[in-house]
């Protein structure tokens, strides 16, 4: 026990530079390991009492008078001698609250990195360096290598430049990557009919379509590709499903009206 209780005190008397540092979730774990030693009845002499009391009280005071934890946890941090199971319970509060905080804030990095990534291909696209944009995607896709959703960016920006090999690289791995997801299989339909590569591009939107029927922009989508086919009865009863799902769906109602006039021209 006594090496339980060294650990104890090594660990609160790091509180003050943990918090410092900005080690929040390692200040309140501290906390609440030395609150649970009382909870258990733990033997101690009455200094050691008084110093583990002082301890909890001093780290609640800088864990309450901080900005950063004021900002995500509007609870009070207090700390009244007797009442340890409630200071346990309210840092394992706060140390939930900060845990999803740090990943909230993980989340944007990788967001932000992957967008950074994304503008400098794109850029290097824009510029004609084309070795220059395949290596930033590549870079990307090192480190982001299970991102469906990144390689169909990857895949609409080789498709503008008007790249097709290097789209269909990348569009065979998102496809790889989320088989049965709607929204994937759509965009990548888009790229496909872009790159006039019309039988692929339907088999994609069939796909998607027996994911989710009730999406009217996937109607739409499928009737867009039909029209570039030159299908005209395919385009009028896709565009009639989108607008069945969607009245208002204008772009639909003048893809309908524009593949009935193209039926009645070749009868």
């Amino acid at each position: 026990m006594s090496q339980e209780m060294a650990s104890a005190r090594r660990a609160l008397s790091k509180v003050s530079t943990d918090i410092k540092q900005g080690q929040y979730i390692s200040a309140a774990t501290a906390i609440r390991d030395v609150a649970r030693l009382f909870t258990r009845s733990v033997s101690m002499i009455k200094n050691e009492q008084e110093e583990f009391t002082t301890l909890l009280r001093s780290g609640c005071d800088l864990l309450r008078y901080n900005r950063e934890i004021t900002k995500y946890f509007p609870l009070a941090i207090e700390y009244t001698p007797g009442q340890e199971g409630a200071l346990a319970a309210l840092m394992n509060q706060l140390i939930e609250t900060l845990q999803e905080v740090s990943t909230q804030d993980a989340i944007r990095q990788h967001e932000e990195r992957k967008r950074a990534g994304l503008d400098k291909g794109r850029k290097a696209l824009a510029d004609g360096e084309l070795d220059e944009a395949r290596r930033a995607f590549g870079e990307l896709i090192a480190e982001y290598n299970d991102d469906a959703l990144l390689e169909t960016e990857i895949v609409e920006s080789f498709v503008q430049a008007n790249l097709y090999d290097d789209a269909a690289r990348h569009l065979s791995a998102a496809a790889k990557l989320a088989p049965d997801s709607a929204h994937v299989l759509n965009r990548l339909g888009i790229a496909l009919r872009k790159m006039k590569n019309y039988d692929q591009s339907e088999q994609y939107f069939l796909h998607a379509l027996n994911i989710e029927k009730s999406d009217s922009n996937l109607h739409f989508n499928i009737g867009r590709l039909y029209l570039d086919w030159m299908d005209w009865e395919k385009t009028v009863a896709s565009a009639e499903n989108a607008l069945a799902l969607d009245p208002d769906f204008t772009e639909a109602a003048k893809l309908a009206a524009y593949a009935k006039r193209k039926l009645a021209e070749a009868e």
